[in-house]
């Protein structure tokens, strides 16, 4: 299995092929593992090397293809299994509406025919479990992928409350320092006088200089700026990262999906080819059923009801033995479960070459 998966990492998206470039961030941040961008259709050219502000683009863009590639990838192969589920299923109804039709006309008539006789048709009492035709296993599910975001905008709401942060810690070590008491019923008349002194620590006198209100504006509105945009930055990296990340996972979780539902896909193909031969095999029984029926009559008629069978002429008692073992082989071939867990089962499989064999052997023996 494992060989199969990797073998359908490499088709997928036409040939995805895997690259590794190491990329030094920081000195406590170790290589990390890169495939190239990869597009539905094709696989780019190898890229140029690239700024570290590309890298973070080039991250996000390629999680974002990669997950538009394993979109396009499930819903190829659920549609192809969606097509080939809907002509096994004609197969199945045409199959099940046969062995019902044998069942009441030439099966029922031979039972008649045989118990008139003196013989008791003896069904097969090994096929206890109920008849099953399902198409696919019972833990089989599909599998969803969601979208990814930028991070962008929970950047920007985190660089927001981030610059607010950076200049309320600002104000308040500038109101230690100079003493100003902060208290919950403070007013704009008893803030106003503290504004400048405030404005002036924080411009220069935080250095022991006799600093500037204008200074200290500036010093408030860069110190928010720079820590919104860190803010900002690390989130869109951050989240570049994961998504990438998010992206791989999910399209190695596509190849193993697709690598499954092709399994379902030729299981599916082996079950409709299955039914197809079943169907054919019990148009053949109720051929040679419809026969021996007839020579049954006649034998009935000629030789009239018998309590046993053993009063007949020896002909008559071999058709009834060979309708007999007729009658077996196809009870066994119709009532067999033809899936188990959504795989073909190999007693139906064995039930039909059986069935075949006989057939084969019963004309063998007409026209020898």
């Amino acid at each position: 299995m494992g060989e199969k998966i990797e073998k359908k990492v490499d088709d997928l998206g036409n040939k995805v092929e895997e690259v590794t470039e190491e990329l030094v961030t920081s000195e406590n941040e170790t290589a990390v593992e890169s495939i190239e961008e990869v597009t539905p259709l094709a696989i780019e050219d190898e890229v140029e090397p690239v700024t570290n502000s590309d890298i973070k683009k080039s991250k996000q863009e390629e999680a974002k293809e990669l997950i538009a590639t394993s979109k396009e990838l499930i819903l190829k192969v659920d549609s192809q299994v969606e097509e080939y589920k809907v002509g096994v299923s004609q197969a199945a109804e045409n199959f099940d509406e046969i062995r019902r039709t044998f069942n009441n006309t030439a099966f029922k008539h031979s039972e008649e025919l045989l118990e008139k006789a003196g013989m008791e048709y003896v069904s097969n009492d090994d096929l206890d479990e109920p008849f099953e035709l399902t198409l696919e296993p019972k833990d089989s599910s599909k599998l969803r992928v969601d979208n990814i975001s930028s991070g962008r905008f929970t950047g920007l709401i985190l660089a927001i409350l981030a610059a607010l942060a950076a200049v309320l810690g600002w104000i308040y070590l500038a109101t230690q320092k100079l003493n100003i008491p902060l208290t919950a019923d403070m007013t704009p008349e008893t803030i106003e006088p503290n504004v400048e002194p405030v404005l002036t620590w924080i411009g220069g006198g935080v250095t022991g200089a006799a600093g500037n209100p204008m200074f200290g504006m500036l010093t408030l509105a860069f110190s928010a700026l720079l820590v919104a945009w860190l803010v900002y930055a690390i989130r869109v990296y951050l989240k570049a990262n994961k998504n990438l990340r998010i992206a791989k996972e999910t399209f190695e979780k596509t190849a193993e999906y697709t690598v499954e539902k092709d399994d379902s896909k030729r299981e599916m193909a082996s079950i409709d080819a299955h039914l197809r031969e079943s169907h054919t095999e019990v148009e053949n029984y109720q051929i040679l059923l419809n026969e021996q029926n007839a020579i049954l009559n006649r034998v009935i008629h000629v030789e009239g009801i018998a309590s046993d069978e053993t009063s007949y002429h020896p002909s008559s008692k071999k058709v009834m033995r060979d309708t007999e073992r007729l009658m077996q082989v196809v009870d066994r071939l119709i009532n067999t479960s033809v899936t188990n867990d959504g795989k073909l089962n190999p007693d139906s499989e064995k039930a039909l070459s059986q069935a075949q064999a006989v057939y084969n052997d019963y004309l063998g023996r007409i026209y020898d």
